[in-house]
């Protein structure tokens, strides 16, 4: 039911296994399985898309329906009879430098919700059977079901140990500086190369890093430079553990965003959360 659910919203076996995080294989054998079930076909299998059929317009809005009611009514009953909590995915980095130090307020002002945070895993898109909100960087906040609010528009800034910073006066300088790379965020370190008017600097023998939390570490250190977004490192200009040495940044493409599925908005936790955050951010 809820791989036919899917298929039919979106009009595509691809999408409903890109959502349901399943193979397209798996969302197709589902809907033949519930099609031999019924002994009629709910879809017209058309070269490169699918189509409801008669059968499938019509059973779509009660199966849709259906699953919605007993999600909700499962929500309200797990309400009612557990204590309040609530999950969110954030990347370490950003827990370490900018949401824990922030937390014990939201703890001081709701503290009958427990949050519980969840940054152990690497993708960047938000998990929903890991998490019941995401904290993260996006340049596309369109995935089916989620909704995205925007919470803050980052700057990068390439930043370095004071005494690295004095060997750095003009933008040419940054062809001997070793950059520290962070695995997924290289274009971040080119868009600030090219945004200081350097050129014929290379990335190529970087230290790389699974985390900006890693490469800020090591940039505290003396080993190289390393390009973030500004509000992972704004607590260590201002104490001049690192500098900017070229007094330059630029816009970070995408956006920092909290995301949680649409039929959760109306859940507690979720709204005290995310207020509490938009007044933060």
């Amino acid at each position: 039911m809820r791989a036919f659910e899917a298929a039919a919203r979106l009009m595509s076996f691809k999408a409903a296994a890109e959502e349901l995080r399943v193979t397209q294989s798996a969302i197709s054998h589902q809907v033949a399985s519930l099609e031999r079930s019924l002994g009629t076909p709910l879809f017209v299998r058309l070269p490169g898309r699918v189509e409801l059929s008669a059968e499938g317009a019509i059973y779509f809005p009660v199966v849709q329906e259906a699953l919605d009611r007993i999600s909700l009514t499962t929500d309200l009953i797990r309400q009612a009879n557990t204590p309040a909590s609530l999950t969110v995915q954030v990347y370490v980095t950003v827990a370490v430098r900018w949401l824990i130090p922030r937390l014990q307020t939201f703890k001081e002002g709701f503290p009958e919700i427990a949050i519980n945070l969840d940054a152990s895993l690497l993708d960047w898109e938000f998990n929903p059977d890991r998490a019941d909100m995401g904290f993260i960087y996006t340049r596309t906040p369109n995935r089916p079901s989620l909704t995205y609010t925007l919470l803050r528009r980052e700057r990068l800034v390439g930043v370095c140990a004071p005494a690295m910073a004095r060997s750095i006066p003009t933008p040419q300088d940054l062809k001997r500086i070793s950059f520290l790379a962070v695995s997924g965020t290289s274009e971040d370190a080119t868009t600030w190369i090219a945004s200081v008017g350097a050129s014929g600097v290379s990335q190529k023998s970087a230290p790389l890093f699974d985390s900006n939390l890693l490469a800020i570490e090591a940039a505290i250190n003396g080993q190289g430079i390393v390009v973030v977004p500004h509000f992972l490192v704004e607590a260590d200009i201002a104490a001049g553990t690192l500098v900017a040495p070229l007094a330059s940044d630029v816009m970070q493409p995408g956006g920092w965003y909290l995301v949680h599925q649409e039929r959760r908005g109306a859940e507690k936790a979720i709204r005290k959360f995310l207020q509490w955050i938009q007044n933060l951010a």
